[in-house]
């Protein structure tokens, strides 16, 4: 074999051998890419596994650096508006005197809003259901069953009338005693001066989960007292969620928000008169539940375990809320809802 020969099948193979390294070096270089992408993926499913504990939002981290605040709000039937009540995480309505309801409103420290209110005075088992959160109890003044036991719960005390007046002010355009107010800026002083823990990494969360909404929701009344306080709850299909009428008039707030919610508990409890015109709530001894949200109507019984209200069906399997802002009717009998026929 002549010298050309050689060297011209030399060149052929190191031809070949440079084709072939650059196809294997392409395919691992693919095939890493590929990997990159799997991986990353994974890790986006993986960064969604964690929850705020109080409204159920997904979120990239399990990191909860926030305590929570409950804050007595006013609900009279008369009242203009409520301040900062569409930013809450979880709103409990309960009877009080005189047949109105008051509201417990539940957010977390990293909300933001220039105004909260008006705040009213503190009941029995509005702080049974505060304590549930820990954090801070803001109200004006309470009855006096409330005030004897208030610093015997397990949250931080804030009493407009005394020592806490500082982190309230009133509106002078509004009425006493429905004009007091307080605000985000406050609520921070409030956890600086104080030294407020964060909420707790095992705090015993609702079962949130995300899952498509069915097609039939229903719209429906609860009959808390009397026309006043007939609370209907409509579902809007555009926005996705309900929105509340009371007394057959929008539930707004001062920016001209209607009310909304994702989940509406109705809880039944016991109720009776402590004196003569003061109501007790028993939130600890269990009882039926209803719950509408964009799943529909679940039906079950609720619990009290380990100190935290829990929801559950027959076989006691957790029902299911939807992330987003919750409610929490309380009713003495469940014969008070009715759906709405449009």
């Amino acid at each position: 074999m002549n010298n050309k020969l050689i060297k011209k099948l030399f060149l052929i193979t190191a031809i070949l051998v440079a084709v072939i390294l650059f196809a294997w070096g392409m395919e691992s270089f693919w095939l890493t890419q590929q990997n990159d992408v799997v991986d990353q993926i994974r890790t986006d499913d993986k960064i969604f596994d964690y929850r705020h504990l109080l409204s159920g939002q997904l979120q990239d981290s399990d990191e909860q650096d926030y305590f929570t605040v409950a804050v007595m709000l006013d609900n009279a039937y008369n009242l203009p508006y409520n301040a900062g009540l569409d930013e809450a995480h979880i709103v409990y309505e309960a009877l009080v005197e005189a047949n109105i309801t008051r509201l417990l409103a539940i957010f977390d420290s990293k909300t933001k809003l220039d105004k909260i209110g008006p705040v009213r005075s503190a009941r029995n088992y509005f702080m049974d259901w505060a304590e549930e959160y820990s954090g801070v109890y803001m109200h004006v003044g309470g009855s006096p069953q409330a005030l004897r036991v208030i610093n015997d719960y397990d949250f931080v005390n804030i009493d407009q009338i005394g020592a806490g007046e500082i982190y309230f002010w009133r509106d002078d355009n509004l009425i006493a005693p429905h004009n007091v107010f307080t605000s985000f800026s406050n609520i921070l002083r409030i956890g600086e001066i104080k030294d407020v823990p964060n909420i707790k990494q095992d705090f015993s969360f609702w079962n949130f989960v995300n899952e498509e909404a069915v097609e039939d929701l229903v719209n429906f009344s609860i009959n808390i007292s009397n026309s006043y306080y007939k609370i209907d709850w409509k579902f809007n299909h555009s926005l996705g969620y309900y929105q509340r009428w009371q007394g057959g008039d929008k539930k707004v707030t001062h920016t001209g928000k209607q009310v909304r919610a994702n989940n509406i508990i109705i809880q039944e409890v016991e109720m009776f008169f402590i004196d003569e015109e003061r109501r007790g709530i028993d939130a600890e001894s269990g009882g039926k539940v209803t719950i509408f949200n964009h799943l529909g109507q679940q039906n079950g019984i609720w619990q009290k375990k380990n100190g935290r209200t829990v929801f559950v069906n027959e076989e006691g399997n957790e029902l299911k809320l939807v992330p987003g802002v919750t409610w929490v009717e309380i009713v003495d009998n469940l014969a008070n809802l009715s759906k709405i026929v449009e």
